[in-house]
């Protein structure tokens, strides 16, 4: 992981470890040939009443799984130190929107070295790669609606 930290202090708490490793067990319950289907992800996630993102920080985290891939561009979202900053929001915000589009794959990924702008996220597109960071909801949402016109 990256060395560098943001100045600002963690706004979020990172999940703990022995969590991630229990949500991994139950993503591979789901998972088909190591992948798992965003709605069937979300599903999940409200059955046992837990934040879809949390399923998402246990896949490079504490499993050998990766998210399904839809069509366009592939978001990769820092699941790691970006926590602290609001990472696990934005794959919130992403699992949102991907229920409603599936115009995009998001990735999580464990560092995009860039933990002193966190939380990271970078834009993987036909037309080139947008980094992110600091993320919002707003500036996620600006990036995918201008890559769908």
């Amino acid at each position: 992981m990256g060395n560098k930290t943001p100045t600002r202090s963690p706004t979020h708490e990172d999940i703990e470890l022995r969590r991630l490793a229990s949500m991994g067990l139950e993503l591979e319950e789901i998972a088909v040939d190591e992948t798992v289907a965003i709605p069937a992800l979300a599903e999940l996630a409200e059955d046992r009443g837990r934040p879809p993102s949390h399923y998402l920080a246990a896949i490079p985290l504490a499993t050998e799984l990766a998210v399904a891939p839809s069509t366009g561009p592939v978001v990769r979202v820092c699941a790691g130190t970006c926590q602290r900053y609001g990472a696990l929001d934005l794959l919130d915000h992403l699992v949102e929107r991907h229920l409603r589009t599936q115009s995009f794959t998001i990735t999580p990924v464990e560092c995009l070295d860039r933990c002193d702008q966190a939380p990271a996220v970078v834009v993987e597109a036909a037309a080139g790669n947008l980094v992110l960071a600091p993320a919002t909801p707003a500036t996620l949402d600006e990036a995918l609606d201008s890559l769908a016109t």
